[in-house]
């Protein structure tokens, strides 16, 4: 009995394994991210090491960076009454918008790369493409939730010590429910965008220059140095079809009580994430089937 059972299982192991391309754009085979999960775990552990090793500061740079930026902005527009920050101190208002940039613009330009960065693994083993830029997006969740604690010493500082506490009014139960919302959303349009750029680069490396583009051009569209309320009054509204507007304007309303857009806004900031994670899925699935021949 137990010769036959070994014998079945040499069939088995030498029986060939077939990989063949996904037939369908929109297709995410969930068992064998499953089944992989332990190299995702892998692959977020080893970017964190990457960075980090050999560093003198090592994750306070995520403080560091966006405490600089921060500072610089304050002494540029601090003077200038034409920008409106909802009478929130400026130090305050501006890093409120970098907790959420942060986390967007360090994990889409790492997702828009995944492909053309990743090329010499995926010519020696066989593992869903998919796995590597989740990873990224999961690696650099760790700034968001590095500057978030930060961010809330500095509102309880501001609150308690500073006379401008009496113009913050931080609400618990909406910070409990924005903070999840604000990190999947921007989780959500930092993959899928960074999806549909991983497609576009991987047989033309030029347009790699697009990716710094496109930050460039969400950063001047996103209400970094001004007020969600500037976008409104001046009808801008194609702003909104950023969906980092919202999301900064719910994080900023449940930390400092200012005027919120309607939640239809929220719901089409989510709306739009997920149909750019969709997009980008599409596109992703068909540019792997001949990626290795492409690279």
């Amino acid at each position: 009995m137990e010769i036959t059972q070994a014998k079945s299982r040499e069939k088995e192991l030498e029986s060939p394994v077939f990989i063949s391309a996904n037939p369908r754009w929109f297709h995410v085979n969930w068992n064998e991210f499953w089944q992989y999960r332990d190299l995702l775990f892998l692959f977020i552990r080893k970017e964190f090491i990457t960075n980090y090793r050999q560093t003198v500061l090592g994750p306070l740079w995520y403080l560091i960076q966006p405490v600089i930026l921060t500072g610089m902005l304050t002494i540029v527009f601090q003077k200038n009454g034409s920008i409106n920050v909802d009478g929130i101190p400026h130090f305050l208002f501006y890093f409120s918008a970098f907790v959420i940039w942060g986390y967007f613009s360090a994990a889409f330009p790492k997702t828009a790369e995944s492909l053309s960065a990743s090329s010499h693994l995926f010519g020696k083993v066989y593992f869903p493409r998919l796995v590597m830029p989740l990873a990224y997006v999961v690696s650099k969740s760790l700034i968001f939730f590095t500057q978030l604690i930060f961010f809330s010493c500095l509102v309880l500082y501001f609150k308690i010590f500073t006379p401008s506490g009496t113009v913050i009014h931080p609400q618990f139960f909406k910070i409990i429910i924005a903070i999840p919302v604000c990190f999947l959303i921007t989780s959500l349009f930092s993959l899928g965008l960074g999806l549909i750029f991983a497609a576009m680069t991987v047989k033309y490396r030029d347009l790699n220059h697009t990716v710094s583009l496109a930050i460039q051009f969400l950063f001047l569209g996103t209400p970094i140095f001004y007020s969600t309320r500037y976008v409104i009054d001046k009808d801008q509204s194609i702003f909104l079809f950023n969906p980092l507007v919202a999301v900064i304007d719910l994080f900023r309303n449940a930390f400092f009580g200012t005027t919120a857009l309607e939640p239809i806004f929220i719901l089409q900031a989510l709306i739009i994430s997920l149909a750019t994670v969709f997009v980008g899925i599409g596109v992703f699935n068909y540019v792997q089937r001949d990626y290795i021949d492409a690279v």
